[in-house]
């Protein structure tokens, strides 16, 4: 699998943030090819190596790199891109990852 992550920096306005943070989803989980969206509240920054302090990250989850470029490159994508940029100033950070998990029976004992 392949992933897009979104890592949000603390928003200047929370109230604010989560209203837009909402529109974001509701746009997003129109992109095609979508499979599993993960949100994750960050508890603590353990080494913020440039002092930023993020505060959420949102995985969206797609089968191929191909489906996430896809996705990217939809209509829905570019909308969904064009709201991120535009209600978060800037103060975030989004990148693609391959995506491997492991289980307890994959473990090496």
């Amino acid at each position: 699998m392949y992933k897009l992550v979104v890592l949000f920096e603390q928003p200047l306005n929370e109230m604010e943030f989560q209203e837009n943070w909402q529109i974001f989803m509701g746009l997003a989980e129109k992109m095609p090819r979508l499979r599993k969206e993960v949100v994750s509240n960050v508890q603590q920054v353990i080494h913020p190596a440039d002092g930023r302090q993020f505060t959420r990250f949102h995985e969206l989850l797609f089968d191929s790199r191909d489906a996430l470029e896809t996705a990217l490159q939809s209509r829905a994508g570019q909308e969904a891109g064009q709201f991120l940029q535009n209600f978060t100033s800037g103060r975030m950070m989004l990148f693609t990852a391959d995506h491997m998990e492991a289980g307890e029976r994959e473990f090496k004992k």
